[in-house]
């Protein structure tokens, strides 16, 4: 089942659509206040109408990065460590396609993958499909009315004829669209095992008409499936047609997946092509007649060879210069056939324009509608033929009575793809490169029918591959009715887990329905996968985007708690700007030369973001992380290792209640002192944070600085500690301010500190607290005590910028910190933690007993949310509750007594209220020895329980 993430029009009424909503109001820009990001050397100091090239602060060239695309700048702070992905590692993604003819995704290695009597193969030499005339069949009915909870379903059973090698299937319904009361309707193709129904096809497009080609058995029983989850009828007709097989089949090697892969230009990019037949088409190369693939493609690992920047040609000024009453500011460039012309700027109220050498406008965009940061417009375009290209800057769409502002602007040319590998090695740079631009990328075109066909034969795609994480920019509208089974009665979830068991890590986009709560649907709804949001630029949550809570997990015992994370899909007047996909069934020859970008929004562009991200913390944790967390070759990695993966990007992310508060649409997370929001998760991903906890070892004084000018400053800053029995006390201490605007400053920052297992994640790769703290004027520390017995144990630190009163998100403040870490032996503890459950409804009553067993006598408390009712009237070994900014310490009576287990029990209360249905935060517990040490975190009593303020 699924539904294509596209920013096409709504087809179906039930699609995610990447359009935004109405309701998203452009942001206030301050660009002519202050410099966010960067600096302008050079430029800065320039009067209207003069030249000069800026400083340069981005590799090796003579670039600005300000001008670059947004998420480019921010993976840039990995790539500076050494982490672009690696050419014999993918990233892979279910989707409408990959347009491999783009210089950003191509070229393609050739290898195409198909299932041949249950393998998984890559043809050498393909057979013919010849139909077989006179065998067909055809079925028609009534479906409907449907729902997420209670999908009506009809089935059409038959046998195949003699012979008959495969089957093409067809289904149309009327009427045709939800929006005009039609339906959409869902088609699978089922084989008898001899007991039961096995699922070998599914077309599940979310527009017809639905059509599904499979081999299939010859004399062998099948059945088609008809399904519909709206609440609408319709009738449909199937048409159903066989063909044989004719020459011979050969299957190559599995080595030619990998040959000749590198950074040369001319080196594969798209190393793996699999399509089992959609209205996608039946495509043996790689195609995206949607472009929704190709974007999302582009995103997470383009190279940006069709936008690399040729510094010599580049022209920035800053002219601070006011256009009205038809002013316009115009830029000549020479360009040769096959490179191409771009322009970014900044301003108020400007239109970019790029004219041919004809006169012919080839693109255009505006400050409401562009691709760039807030009040930055982007506009490029390929270069056909050889001549004088002009960029024309003036009000926007040429009003007469419309004031412009243009602050400051880039123009330049490209360099033909041809000549260089863009940012695979950053030489020259892209201006629209992938987050991952030195991984390569596996295709599997269409929705859910090749989510089933790589869950199914995910450890061969695994092996074959060399796949580190799957994108799935696709899903439900609505996602499940809160306490519904609804919406898991299909096999993704299922197979998610059977992809994560093979090694790789999927992250799939929460959706785009812009509800209050429940908003996840399959695929992102899988506890294995990473559920994403999308944000704007500032980190503010977007108004179209899905929240949380979700239902009841597939095994009806457990609930779903979405999304896990956020990040930068675009909004209405700041889109994300990707590769553009080509007419598909066009040769190369006979359209214009594809190596454009265009600009969509959504949670599925939020989507790639993470999952190159994942591509390049896996790259540094299979290359420099210590041994207890590294990951092994592909082939080696299971489902432990995917959720390590999982948590090293969980638990780096960080909230934005209070340093995005101006920017949140319609949404507004919560503080959560560490744990999940139900619209952004775990916060916002940090990729530079991700691979430092990986790979940077902590020990003694280390310097931090977390910021606002994104996306150059770091939100988090984060290593790893290794240490053995005794105690681990780290600690972060804020110095002082820097920055062209630190005079806003009320205060010292809030800054938390967390200490995370990141040898053994939580549940399904969720962040195992071991110890966190508080620092809201800026200091804050914890301890850590293994056991004396205990083997050495790695662990996670990561200090996250929570608040800088004053002043948000987009101003130039750095605040510099330290973080401090100190091994010592001599005090040890251990104790436990168990409760009623995980799953709680709202006003239910959780009984809860910790234990704790230190080296010396101690004072205990425990931790929960503030939320949480304490029930002391119940609670004989409960001193006290004190409440402190969101957080609710329980203290015990009696002290816990020197090597010896002493255990304490209390009951606490859900709260009630539909809004507070989340996931909590309990733990971990605490003990401080009566030699007036601090507070030290008792190991194995952090836990996270879930609250449903509804009936499961």
């Amino acid at each position: 089942m699924g539904h294509d993430h596209s920013a096409e029009p709504n087809e179906a009424g039930d699609r995610y659509d990447d359009r935004p909503r109405a309701d998203e109001s452009p942001s206030i820009s301050r660009r002519d206040v202050l410099r966010t990001t960067g600096t302008l050397a050079a430029a800065g100091l320039l009067g209207a109408g003069s030249n000069a090239v800026a400083a340069a602060t981005r590799g090796d060239s003579d670039l600005d990065p300000s001008f670059f695309n947004w998420r480019a700048r921010e993976a840039s702070q990995v790539w500076d460590r050494g982490y672009r992905g690696r050419p014999d590692r993918t990233v892979a993604l279910t989707d409408s396609g990959i347009e491999a003819r783009h210089p950003d995704l191509g070229p393609w290695n050739g290898v195409r993958v198909t299932v041949r009597d249950g393998e998984l193969v890559i043809p050498k030499t393909e057979q013919e499909r010849v139909p077989v005339e006179g065998v067909g069949q055809s079925f028609s009915g009534t479906m409907g009315p449907g729902t997420f909870a209670n999908p009506s379903q009809t089935t059409h059973e038959f046998t195949t004829p003699t012979g008959v090698e495969g089957i093409d299937v067809t289904m149309t319904w009327t009427p045709e669209h939800v929006e005009d009361n039609g339906e959409d309707l869902e088609l699978y193709l089922d084989k008898w095992t001899g007991s039961d129904w096995e699922r070998v096809a599914a077309s599940t497009t979310g527009s017809q008409p639905e059509a599904i080609t499979s081999f299939v058995k010859d004399d062998h029983d099948y059945r088609l499936v008809v399904e519909t989850w709206l609440n609408a009828s319709a009738d449909y007709d199937i048409s159903v047609g066989y063909y044989e097989l004719a020459g011979e089949f050969v299957a190559a090697d599995p080595s030619t997946v990998f040959a000749g892969v590198g950074t040369r230009p001319d080196a594969p990019k798209t190393v793996g092509w699999f399509d089992a037949g959609t209205r996608y088409g039946l495509h043996t190369k790689p195609r995206d007649p949607n472009g929704h693939g190709s974007h999302c493609a582009s995103i997470m690992a383009g190279t940006g060879r069709a936008s690399a920047v040729d510094p010599a040609s580049v022209t920035t000024e800053r002219p601070g210069e006011i256009l009205a009453l038809g002013a316009t500011r115009q830029y000549e460039l020479d360009a040769e056939a096959g490179t191409g012309v771009f322009a970014s700027a900044y301003g108020v109220a400007i239109e970019l324009l790029v004219e041919g050498p004809d006169g012919q406008t080839l693109d255009s965009t505006g400050a409401t509608s562009d691709s760039g940061l807030q009040d930055n417009v982007v506009v490029e375009a390929p270069a056909e033929q050889s001549g004088t290209y002009t960029v024309i800057v003036r009000s926007l769409e040429g009003e007469l009575a419309t004031v412009a502002k243009l602050d400051e602007i880039s123009v330049g040319t490209f360099v033909d793809p041809d000549s260089t590998n863009g940012d695979r090695t950053g030489d020259p740079v892209g201006l629209h490169t992938g987050v991952a631009p030195n991984q390569n990328l596996v295709g599997l075109q269409g929705l859910s029918g090749p989510t089933g066909q790589l869950a199914k034969y995910a450890d061969d795609f695994a092996e074959l591959f060399n796949i580190r994480a799957v994108n799935m920019s696709w899903g439900y509208t609505g996602g499940l009715p809160l306490g519904s089974v609804g919406g898991i009665l299909d096999t993704i979830p299922a197979g998610i887990k059977e992809i994560g068991e093979a090694g790789i890590l999927t992250c799939a986009a929460a959706g785009n329905a812009a509800t209050p709560a429940n908003g996840n649907g399959s695929p992102a709804i899988a506890d294995e996968c990473i559920s994403v949001t999308a944000t704007g630029p500032l980190d503010g949550l977007a108004a179209y985007s899905s929240g949380g809570i979700g239902g009841i997990d597939e095994d009806e015992t457990e609930v779903y708690m979405k999304p896990d994370v956020s990040a930068p899909g675009g909004i209405l007047d700041d889109l994300v700007n990707a590769a553009k996909t080509g007419l598909a069934d066009t040769p190369e020859d006979e359209q214009a030369a594809i190596r454009d970008y265009t600009g969509k929004a959504g949670t599925s562009m939020a989507t790639p973001f993470t999952t190159g991200v994942a591509g390049l913390v896996a790259q540094a944790m299979e290359e420099d992380a210590p041994d207890s967390i590294a990951l092994p070759h592909p082939d080696e990695t299971g489902l432990d290792d995917v959720y390590r993966l999982k948590q090293a990007i969980l638990a780096t992310a960080s909230e934005t209640a209070f340093t995005a508060a101006p920017y949140h649409r319609a949404h507004l997370p919560t503080y959560d002192f560490g744990g999940r929001d139900p619209y952004e998760g775990f916060g916002r991903v940090n990729p530079a944070a991700a691979v430092d906890a990986v790979t940077r070892e902590l020990s003694g004084s280390t310097d931090a600085v977390l910021g606002l000018g994104l996306p150059d400053d770091q939100r988090a800053v984060a290593g790893y500690v290794q240490a053995g029995p005794g105690t681990v006390d780290v600690s972060v201490s804020f110095d002082y301010y820097s920055g062209g605007n630190q005079g806003m400053t009320k205060g010292a920052p809030h800054v938390d500190l967390f200490v995370y297992d990141a040898e053994q994640p939580a549940q399904y790769g969720e962040p195992n607290v071991v110890a966190r703290a508080q620092g809201l004027q800026g200091d804050a520390s914890a301890t850590v005590s293994l056991p004396r017995d205990s083997p050495e144990k790695t662990f996670y630190v990561v200090a996250k910028l929570v608040d800088v009163p004053g002043a948000v998100n987009g101003y130039d403040v750095q605040a510099h910190c330290s973080l401090d870490v100190e091994t010592t032996a001599g005090f040890f503890v251990s104790g436990t933690r168990t409760d009623d459950g995980s799953a709680f409804t709202g006003g239910q009553t959780n009984q809860v007993t910790v234990t704790a067993n230190p080296s010396a006598d101690s004072q205990v408390r425990d931790v929960i949310p503030s939320s949480w009712t304490v029930l002391t009237d119940y609670s004989d070994d409960v001193d006290r509750v004190e409440v402190s900014n969101g957080v609710k310490y329980v203290y015990f009576t009696e002290s816990a007594t020197a090597d010896a287990e002493t255990s304490y029990t209390y009951f606490a209360e859900a709260p009630d209220a539909v809004t507070e249905s989340d996931a909590y935060q309990f733990g971990p517990a605490e003990v401080k020895p009566n030699d007036a040490r601090g507070w030290v975190a008792v190991g194995g009593t952090g836990e996270t329980n879930y609250v449903v303020a509804q009936s499961t």
